[in-house]
């Protein structure tokens, strides 16, 4: 009689169960529990879906016979793809298999869009598969391109600051200041930085000298973000500070790249800065130090000649990769490069919260007053001097304005560039956030953290083992004998 009575709850259930399935796959949940929400747009990326008023067609051109390790990073991407079209009714997402249309591939190659090659070993020999890749973003006959999905990580900001471009109806400007460096000959040294930032903004030549009281309302209105540079040379007057602080306490923002000495390359001199710079830095709290700093994790420098090549790290060249993780600037960024660069000691103000952004290793010792940059001279540093320095920072003011502070004034150049390194990227995010008011700060990368189980001894492992492996015949041994006594 007991399995009569309790025949039609199981059937109940199994009605129950079958019809909730039925009902989520035609409306599908998402249930995101990763650490972070890896798997969830962040909330800028959805603000700026919410508030854009455009038609927006997102193609990935994805080729059907990609190579097998590349296909779970396809489904990612179509998943996040998807998120995108869920989210804004004004995006449309189109997934396309270039090889299957001749006209397609001939658009992919005016557009810039590669062919990718990639090499595998299978069978025991060596196969070579070319395929694409890339997705665009067109709005308004205007396009952006992704030409290689490679960086999963960072591929949501990279989609929503296209997005952004697109839907921007005017040209921010972008002042740099000081840029005049007559050391470096005829050709500018930031020339790859212009013409990255030129596709996005308008570049301007600003000389502080030239604005006269009656133009300084419109300076305050006009550029969305200043590059302040230190050449060496200028010293600014008081007027001129104090029309950079009304320009950062009116809600606009500042990129500063100044170090605290002055160096002769050629003979390897070195004295204090010229500049005055910190009469602006030091008022928010960022003080640039008269010093060099040093480390071991360092570059690699050609000290050879015309004749031959000699590579050797140069401690006064620091590269690092240690940033701050709540910051969204280190999109697309893997290490920077700090020539000669001082240290930043910082402190936060009444009207402004400073917080770092890079610092060094902490195998990195500073050399003040007395200098040793010959790579064969330099003093071993004891084990008391190394620490971590603050090498960049970023002063949030309580008006709304933001300042960041490198103490390297050769941190943007060209010349100084190494390969793979970030310092462009840097910048490009750091005036992208800046200049859209902040509605590209807090994209974080997609990044899944795994939590293996910590270092324990032998037996604690064994009774984790076996305690998963009977644990649960147990349970149901129980539950069995439960029911046989019950039923007797």
């Amino acid at each position: 009689m007991n399995y009569i009575r309790k025949a039609p709850l199981s059937i109940i259930f199994f009605f129950l169960f079958t019809t909730g399935f039925v009902l989520f796959s035609f409306f599908p949940v998402r249930l995101d529990l990763s650490k972070g929400s890896a798997y969830t747009l962040s909330s800028a990326t959805k603000k700026i879906i919410q508030q854009n008023k455009k038609n927006i067609d997102v193609s990935l051109y994805v080729s059907s016979d990609i190579p097998t390790r590349i296909i779970p990073l396809r489904t990612d991407v179509i998943e996040l793809l998807q998120e995108y079209r869920r989210g804004g009714k004004n995006i449309k997402v189109s997934i396309i298999d270039p090889k299957k249309d001749s006209k397609v591939i001939e658009k992919l190659k005016q557009l810039g869009i590669p062919e990718l090659q990639f090499s595998q070993l299978e069978q025991n020999k060596y196969q070579t598969t070319s395929f694409y890749f890339g997705i665009v973003l067109s709005a308004n006959d205007k396009n952006e391109l992704i030409p290689q999905v490679s960086d999963y990580q960072n591929l949501e900001y990279n989609i929503t600051s296209a997005m952004y471009r697109l839907t921007r109806t005017d040209m921010p400007k972008v002042a740099f200041i000081g840029e005049d460096v007559p050391n470096y000959g005829q050709q500018d040294p930031l020339t790859s930085l212009k013409k990255v930032l030129s596709q996005q903004y308008s570049i301007v030549s600003l000389d502080l000298s030239t604005i006269k009281p009656e133009d300084e309302k419109l300076f305050l209105t006009d550029y969305a973000t200043i590059i302040l540079l230190d050449n060496g040379l200028t010293k600014y007057s008081t007027e001129q500070i104090q029309l950079l602080k009304k320009f950062y306490e009116a809600g606009k923002n500042i990129l500063v790249f100044a170090g605290g000495t002055k160096i002769d390359e050629q003979s390897l001199s070195v004295v204090q800065a010229e500049h005055n710079i910190n009469e602006l830095t030091a008022t928010y709290g960022a003080q640039i130090e008269h010093n060099l700093v040093l480390s071991t994790s360092s570059e690699y420098v050609n000290f050879g000649n015309e004749m031959s090549q000699f590579l050797a790290p140069y401690p006064f060249w620091i590269r690092s990769n240690i940033f701050n993780t709540k910051s969204g600037l280190f999109t697309n960024v893997q290490f920077v490069t700090f020539p000669w660069t001082s240290s930043l000691t910082i402190k936060n103000t009444k009207d402004s919260l400073i917080t770092p952004l890079i610092v060094s290793s902490n195998r990195s010792w500073a050399q003040k007053e007395v200098f040793q940059m010959n790579p064969n001279s330099i003093p071993q540093p004891t084990i008391k001097d190394l620490k971590e320095y603050v090498l960049g920072a970023l002063i949030k003011n309580v008006k709304g304005g933001e300042m960041i502070v490198i103490a390297s004034s050769r941190f943007p150049f060209e010349r100084y560039m190494s390969r793979g390194g970030g310092n462009i990227d840097f910048i490009l995010n750091s005036i992208d956030t800046l200049s859209s008011s902040g509605a590209l700060s807090g994209i974080r990368s997609r990044i899944v953290s795994f939590y293996p189980l910590p270092d324990m001894p032998d037996t604690q492992k064994d009774i984790y083992k076996y305690t998963a492996i009977l644990l649960f015949p147990l349970l149901w041994g129980v539950y069995g004998a439960i029911r046989l006594m019950r039923r007797k």
